[in-house]
């Protein structure tokens, strides 16, 4: 009894401390930092557009599902229930949309607005199954920062799909989500992210 205990409290810590590393605001701000590092522009620009990215990306949603969670419209930072979870995403969306216009404004690099446009679509999609269906944001961020990584030139970013299965299981294990609920979010980011990216990319029009 004593060693099925410690195992279950460790697995317990082990799954909160994954779901906490992995906050979506947490792997925003990760993500958008990372991608500043690559570009090649004087230190005034790249502080500027990180703090465009960060700010719009991670800080603003963030504050704003704070203040919800301060106020009592949310249970948690978490957003978890999801019909708690639409003014929270719609502030997100409306907070990215700025961010990316901002970038452009900017003359920020077309590879960091199109990746702005891919969390754009992506968050948009997560808005409208969230309506319904609840879906781990956790995944769909993660996996949308990995795959954006990876293409903007982080070779070793590819490995860090590996991570997928374990915050997939550390939501599961603390009850937040179901399997498919963790699931269906990363095949949504696997497959929007180049999608969305590279047509940017394309339609964008160069600074």
């Amino acid at each position: 009894m004593r060693n099925d205990a410690f195992w279950g409290g460790l697995a317990r810590a082990a799954a909160l401390v994954i779901s906490t590393a992995a906050s979506p605001f947490i792997v925003l701000a990760v993500t958008a930092a990372l991608v500043v590092m690559r570009l090649h522009a004087s230190p005034s620009q790249l502080l500027l557009w990180a703090a465009i990215c960060i700010g719009c990306g991670a800080v603003v949603p963030f504050l704003v599902v704070f203040g919800l969670w301060r106020g009592g419209r949310v249970g948690d930072v978490h957003v978890a229930r999801r019909e708690q979870r639409l003014a929270p995403l719609v502030a997100a969306l409306v907070s990215t949309a700025g961010g990316v216009v901002w970038l452009y404004a900017a003359r920020a690099p077309q590879q960091l607005v199109a990746l702005g446009c891919v969390y754009l679509v992506v968050g948009s999609a997560l808005t409208v199954v969230s309506l319904r269906w609840k879906i781990s944001m956790h995944n769909a961020v993660l996996t949308t920062g990995v795959v954006a990584l990876g293409l903007i030139g982080y070779a070793n970013a590819w490995y860090g799909l590996l991570a997928v299965p374990l915050v997939l299981w550390a939501r599961v294990y603390r009850q937040k989500h179901t399997l498919a609920q963790g699931l269906a979010p990363a095949l949504l980011g696997v497959v929007l992210t180049p999608l969305v990216y590279w047509a940017a990319v394309a339609l964008i029009p160069a600074p």
